[in-house]
């Protein structure tokens, strides 16, 4: 279990991702109060070799130098030694939330998501942010994905609270498929009982996103039930979102089953930074 008081663990390794996620992090940091510990995992090949106090020294000096002029006023930085993704999981535990880059050193071109932030977000004990750039370098919106599932709650949630602590803009999406054939919905044709699905899929989405709106009454929130599978609805809005966040597993979800289809698709498809929360 995590602790939602604790610090933001952001993992680095001195490459352009990992330093946009050390500035994600750092922001996400200021706007809620809290520290980040800021972690590079040394390989065991590279530990105890004469360049390993090098890169050691200069990793540290440039996160320091990053998290000091992002305004950061807690924070620390270490170095450990083994593998990174395990390093991240077990800190995990004891984090808020881990921030990573999408791909880190050696990421090879069109592989969208890194081999240790997938597994990061696949294990970790809390919320994991995987962070890109935005297709719009403006973008501030937030969009979270639901399904009205117990699973998919703790997403929403965050979502609201990150809403609320930065300012951002809130859109709430339910992307669904219908019993009808896409052709007929496609060609604008709407029978009746997909119009009675539309509608109780409204009436869901507004009684999940009732309580927290009341909780969080200064959140603009918007509420999007959308007849397309959850996945394409969501990575379609990150064309336009600084942040998309969605739960770990959804609605039938089998236990064991620790990363659930529309969250490995938005981690490689989505056009901006992905939260995946538990």
């Amino acid at each position: 279990m995590s602790d939602t008081n604790g610090p933001v663990v952001v993992g680095i390794d001195g490459s352009d991702d990992a330093t946009r996620a050390l500035r994600w992090a750092s922001a996400y940091a200021v706007a809620t109060g809290s520290a980040v510990r800021a972690v590079a995992v040394l390989g065991r090949d590279l530990a105890g070799s004469d360049a390993a106090e090098e890169v050691e020294t200069t990793l540290v000096q440039e996160a320091q130098s990053v998290l000091a002029e992002s305004g950061a006023t807690t924070y620390e930085v270490e170095t450990r030694v083994g593998k990174a993704s395990e390093e991240l999981i077990g800190l995990s535990s004891e984090a808020s939330v881990v921030v990573l880059g999408s791909q880190g050193h050696g990421a090879i071109q069109g592989l969208v998501v890194g081999s240790v932030s997938q597994h990061v977000a696949r294990h970790a004990a809390c919320p994991v942010v995987v962070v890109r750039e935005p297709a719009r370098a403006a973008a501030t919106q937030v969009v979270v994905g639901t399904d009205g599932s117990d699973e998919a709650a703790p997403a929403l949630e965050w979502a609201f609270a990150y809403a609320a602590a930065t300012g951002a803009e809130l859109t709430a999406i339910y992307g669904f498929q219908t019993s009808a054939s896409s052709p007929a919905v496609l060609s604008g044709y709407i029978p009746t009982n997909v119009g009675d699905e539309i509608a109780v899929a409204e009436g869901m989405l507004a009684e999940a996103v009732a309580p927290l709106s009341a909780r969080y009454p200064g959140v603009a929130v918007r509420q999007e039930a959308i007849t397309v599978p959850a996945s394409v609805a969501l990575t379609d809005a990150s064309d336009a979102a600084a942040l998309v966040v969605v739960g770990s597993r959804g609605r039938g979800a089998f236990e064991g089953m620790l990363l659930g289809s529309v969250s490995q698709s938005l981690l490689h498809r989505a056009r901006c930074s992905v939260a995946v929360v538990r």
